[in-house]
C-alpha cells in the first residue's frame, strides 16, 4: 500500500506540475471562447457627440481586436444623471458574466461617499477595468464676454450653463466654497449643448468641462477663455491659468477640494458588474491596457486631438479603496457644497 500510494502522489504532483504551467493560457482560452462571436455590450453614461462619446467609441474600435475571441463591442448611449443611470444599471441589472460593461463619469467612484445621490451601487464591488485619461477640467468664458479672469466671476454674475455632473456639480461648488458667482441655467444636453447656448448667446460660459472635450468641440482660443482649471494640478498646456487650490484658504478647503475634483485622475472610467469570473475580468484588463498602448488607437486620438494618460483597472479599484476611507466630516463638507441633503 505504501509503494502505491507514494505511485499515487509521484503521478499527482507530476500532473500539477504540467498543468500549473497552463493556467493563464487556459484562463485566456476560456475568455476567448466565451466572447468568439459575441456582441459585447458597452453602456455609455453619455449623450451621442460630446467628448466622452468620442473617447468611448474609439476606444471600442480598437478595444475589440485586443479581447480575446474579439466580439463585437456595440455602444449603447445611456445617459441620466451624470452617468450615474448607467452606474445603476450596471451593478443591479447588467448581467453578471462579462457579457456587458459600462463608461460612465469618474465622480461615480466618488459619489456614494459624500452620499445625497441616488446611487444604488457600493463602488469598491465594480470590476474597474480602466481609464483613457485624466482629464483637466475648466471653467471658460465666452471670448466676447466680460470675463477674463476667474477673479471677475468672483466680482459679478456670470450666466453658466450646466447640463449636470461636473457642469452642475463643480460652479456649485465654487459658489459655495469660494463665493464665484455662477448664475447656473440648467437642463442642456451635454457638452454639445452647451457649446451650442454658447454660441447662440445665451450663456456667458460654463464650468466642469474637459480641456480635451472643449477642443472636440471646436472651442479654441478664438471662442472662449479658459478663467481656471478645476484641477489638483495644472496642466503644462495652460501657462498661467491658475488651477483651483489657488484659491483655497484653509487646509479642510482643499481637502474638499480633493474629494470634489480628485477623481478627475480617472475622468472617465470602464467597468465590469460585480462578480463576473475573474478571468474574463482580467481578459478585459488586459486587452484594454493593451488597447491603451496600441499605435493606431494613439494615432486615432491624435486625429481627434484628444490626450492619454491611462490608468489600470487595479490603480482605479486602490484609488475607490482610498476614497471610501475619507473622514465623514469632510465627505459631510462636500455633500453642503453640492447642495445635497445628507443625514
Amino acid at each position: 500500500m505504501g509503494i502505491v500510494a507514494s505511485r499515487l502522489a509521484i503521478s499527482v504532483a507530476c500532473t500539477l506540475a504540467l498543468a500549473l504551467p497552463g493556467l493563464p493560457a487556459a484562463h485566456a482560452q476560456d475568455a476567448a471562447a466565451f466572447y468568439a462571436g459575441r456582441n459585447l455590450n458597452l453602456i455609455e453614461g453619455f449623450n451621442t457627440g460630446g467628448g466622452a462619446d468620442l473617447y468611448t467609441r474609439l476606444v471600442a474600435a480598437h478595444w475589440a481586436h485586443h479581447i480575446p475571441g474579439h466580439p463585437n463591442v456595440i455602444v449603447h448611449n445611456m445617459p441620466g444623471a451624470g452617468s450615474m443611470t448607467a452606474a445603476n444599471h450596471l451593478f443591479n441589472v447588467s448581467p453578471r458574466d462579462g457579457s456587458e460593461i459600462a463608461l460612465f463619469a469618474g465622480n461615480i467612484a466618488v459619489d456614494p461617499v459624500i452620499g445625497g445621490v441616488p446611487s444604488q451601487y457600493d463602488s469598491r464591488k465594480f470590476n474597474w477595468i480602466g481609464a483613457p485619461a485624466a482629464e483637466t477640467d475648466v471653467c471658460v468664458a465666452a471670448k466676447n464676454s466680460s470675463f477674463k479672469t476667474f477673479d471677475d466671476v468672483l466680482k459679478r454674475e456670470m450666466v453658466t450653463g450646466a447640463a449636470g455632473t461636473s457642469t452642475l456639480d463643480f460652479p456649485v461648488v465654487l459658489n459655495s466654497l469660494l463665493g464665484a458667482r455662477f448664475k447656473l441655467v440648467k437642463g442642456y444636453k451635454g457638452s454639445a449643448g452647451l457649446r451650442l447656448a454658447l454660441e447662440r448667446g445665451e450663456i456667458e460660459g460654463f464650468c466642469g468641462l474637459g480641456l480635451d472635450s472643449l477642443h472636440s468641440l471646436g472651442l479654441n482660443n478664438d471662442k472662449v477663455t479658459i478663467l481656471v482649471q478645476t484641477a489638483l494640478k495644472s496642466d503644462p498646456r495652460l501657462p498661467g491659468v491658475p488651477i483651483i487650490t489657488d484659491y483655497a484658504k484653509s487646509a479642510e478647503q482643499r481637502q474638499v477640494m480633493q474629494l470634489i475634483f480628485g477623481w478627475l485622475i480617472m475622468d472617465r472610467t470602464f467597468a465590469a458588474p460585480p462578480d463576473v469570473p475573474a478571468d474574463r475580468v482580467a481578459a478585459l484588463r488586459t486587452a484594454f491596457d493593451d488597447t491603451m498602448a496600441d499605435s493606431a488607437f494613439r494615432a486615432d486620438l491624435d486625429k481627434a486631438a484628444l490626450s492619454l494618460s491611462p490608468m489600470s483597472g487595479q490603480d482605479i479599484a486602490r484609488f475607490v479603496d482610498e476614497v471610501y476611507r475619507t473622514p465623514a466630516a469632510v465627505a459631510r463638507k462636500a455633500a453642503q457644497l453640492l447642495g445635497r441633503n445628507v443625514p
